[in-house]
C-alpha cells in the first residue's frame, strides 16, 4: 500500500510517501513546498503549481 501524507501550511506545506507492506515500511519520496511572503492568493497558487 502506498500512503500520502501531508503537513499543510501556507508557508510551508510538506509531504511524505511511503509504501507499506505488512511490517515493512520503505521510504518513497519527501520535501515540501515553500512560498514567500506574499498574499495567500499568491501562496496557494505557488502550492497548488507545486
Amino acid at each position: 500500500m502506498r500512503i500520502l501524507g501531508i503537513d499543510p501550511g501556507s508557508l510551508v506545506t510538506g509531504f511524505g510517501v511511503i509504501d507499506s507492506n505488512g511490517s515493512e515500511n520503505h521510504h518513497v519520496a519527501s520535501g515540501a513546498i515553500r512560498t514567500r511572503g506574499e498574499e495567500l492568493p499568491d501562496r496557494l497558487k505557488t502550492i497548488f503549481e507545486g
